[in-house]
């Protein structure tokens, strides 16, 4: 069974990559060459809603540029990147709720380690001006 604190520590790591890694793996466009085409999509965190992709521009710089590999965003960006943001905030709401979980969990704990701290260093002599 994992711990509060884990489980926490787990969800922010999926949130980090949820938001900064880019998907890369697309499905083909019908009417595009996609052995010419170099796809890419830019990281959720930077571009909730990248601007949409015209393919009909796109298979006239294809035909344009007959052997060039021609680099541009997948049509497919705009929905996955806005899909991994809503990921990233589902993970970041169950990093919070178990890290709230664990922190009140361990209060008492912390509390009795700060009480000890505060009297051990006592002599029971009074200080100050009850000398």
């Amino acid at each position: 069974m994992l711990r509060d604190r884990s489980v926490a520590c787990i969800c922010l790591l999926l949130t980090a990559l949820a938001w900064s890694t880019p998907i890369t793996l697309f499905e083909e466009v019908e009417g595009i060459d996609n052995d010419r085409m170099e796809w890419s999509c830019p990281r959720p965190i930077l571009s909730a809603l990248p601007d949409a992709v015209d393919l009909d521009a796109l298979r006239v710089e294809l035909i344009g540029s007959p052997n060039e590999t021609v680099k541009s965003q997948h049509p497919q960006c705009r929905m996955l990147n806005g899909t991994q943001l809503v990921l990233g905030l589902l993970s970041l709401a169950g990093a919070l709720w178990k890290g709230r979980i664990w922190w009140l969990s361990t209060a008492g704990a912390r509390a009795e380690k700060k009480f000890e701290r505060l009297h051990a260093k006592t002599s029971g002599k009074p200080k100050g001006m009850l000398n």
